[in-house]
């Protein structure tokens, strides 16, 4: 299991009180939707309308509907970064860290 069970349940909880908040996209994830079969157009800083779980598989996701693009896009939690100021900002860099660092180490499995 990657996530912590418990910690995870209770960011999606803050998180979902405090929809909707800003992120700011990481350049790969603007390079990578950019060259999409039907291309989207994000801008740096988006907003996060809905937060959902795809447990393991995708871990938290963040609903984001761009502004001129019809479809929404969802992505993960550990693609983007909330500015530090938001009250749930370490939870969040927390959770970050610690799915990554359990990715990678499934990787070398």
């Amino acid at each position: 299991m990657l996530d912590h069970p418990q910690k995870t349940h209770e960011l999606i909880a803050i998180l979902e009180v405090a929809v909707p908040f800003e992120v700011a996209l990481m350049p790969d994830l603007i390079e990578h939707l950019a060259r999409q079969q039907k291309p989207v157009v994000v801008k740096l800083t988006e907003t996060v309308s809905e937060v959902s779980y795809l447990d393991d598989v995708g871990g938290i996701i963040c609903h984001i509907q761009p502004e001129d693009a019809e479809s929404m896009v969802i992505v993960s939690l550990t693609h983007v970064r909330v500015r530090r100021t938001l009250p749930f900002a370490k939870a969040v860099l927390d959770y970050q860290k610690h799915r990554v660092k359990k990715l990678k180490k499934q990787a070398r499995i």
